[in-house]
């Protein structure tokens, strides 16, 4: 990296002057219009780039962000991956330090916010899972002088944590989508493995927008997002005595448990049954039939909750975000496979 001392003494000038002119501080000191550009066009020549740490801490920062994490995602999902790789990279980009701890109850959230967070940090970020009963300890916090952001898996619309500024990805639309998918392929009897509320919700909007009736004996609740959900599913399915066109997931690895239960039952998808997943995770491009899917858009949310943070550190007023995750088609509906495209795109 190259250092202020570099630049002073490639132009024979004194290291307090180039840090005054680099860092707009030059007061009352008396130089020439002539040094001044000289000694920024060199710091160009060089790629000078300021050191952020040092900065942040002459600003009283001290130039790391917390970032409380509950892992989320099922084996294989790369959720948590994508998550912190978006932090981290954004972090990166501004040379600021990521001071991360792992929570997993309401009770080491408490436990984390010791007080070395205020002396460690210069704003937190709290992800993951969804915990509705940290919101009292965030407004806390964030009341104390610490800015505070969330970006959780589903926070329902009307929450008490919407007080706090939050990042998140549209959950109803992750059911909407892949369900408005099937049906504008003409598809009327649809199934549904229902674990989130909200995805459910959005498969239910997209048959009332459809005018399409829904079979409420397809819609399936299971307690997690495995493959043995999917299989579950296809068990309870047959039982009805007629299997439906279309099966919409609300992950990749029940769409996986999904597909190899219809190829168990000797049935062929996309031809005889078409499924849909979410999270657009390696498990989705991997599946025996790749498996048309919906974003997770966990990595561009990793970005924007940084920028966010960093904002409310300076001072700015900034407003919540909510992320559209997007519909990725593949054989599993009877879409061709995407070749040739760049993953991070659609993460």
């Amino acid at each position: 990296m190259v250092s202020l001392k570099r630049i002073a003494a490639e132009l024979d000038v004194s290291y307090s002057l180039v840090s005054k002119v680099l860092n707009g501080r030059l007061g009352t000191t008396g130089v020439s219009a002539k040094t001044q550009d000289a000694i920024r066009k060199k710091a160009r020549q060089l790629n000078y780039v300021p050191n952020r740490l040092a900065v942040a801490l002459k600003a009283g920062r001290k130039g790391a962000i917390g970032v409380f994490f509950h892992h989320l995602g099922t084996p294989g999902s790369d959720l948590s991956d994508r998550l912190l790789k978006g932090l981290a990279e954004e972090l990166d980009k501004i040379a600021v330090r990521m001071w991360l701890r792992f929570f997993f109850t309401d009770e080491e959230f408490a436990e984390a916010c010791d007080s070395r967070l205020k002396s460690e940090v210069d704003g937190l970020i709290v992800t993951g899972v969804y915990h509705p009963g940290l919101w009292k300890k965030l407004r806390e916090l964030e009341e104390s002088g610490l800015p505070v952001l969330t970006l959780f898996n589903d926070v329902p619309e009307g929450s008490s944590d919407e007080r706090v500024t939050s990042v998140r990805v549209c959950y109803e639309t992750h059911g909407y989508l892949p369900t408005r998918h099937l049906l504008e392929l003409g598809h009327r009897r649809l199934a549904c493995v229902a674990t989130f509320e909200s995805r459910t919700a959005g498969f239910e909007r997209a048959h009332r927008e459809a005018g399409v009736p829904i079979d409420r004996r397809m819609i399936i609740p299971t307690k997690g997002f495995l493959m043995e959900d999917g299989r579950f599913a296809v068990e309870r399915l047959c039982k009805l005595g007629q299997m439906p066109e279309g099966i919409v997931c609300q992950s990749d690895a029940q769409a996986n448990g999904v597909i190899n239960e219809l190829m168990i039952r000797g049935l062929r998808v996309p031809d005889d049954v078409k499924v849909t997943g979410v999270d657009n995770s390696p498990l989705a491009e991997d599946s025996i039939v790749p498996i048309t899917s919906m974003t997770s858009e966990m990595r561009r949310a990793g970005h924007r909750a940084v920028k966010l943070l960093m904002q409310k550190i300076e001072g700015k007023a900034v407003e919540s975000v909510v992320y559209q995750p997007k519909l990725v088609g593949r054989t599993s509906t009877g879409m061709p496979v995407l070749r040739g495209v760049d993953r991070s795109l659609l993460e």
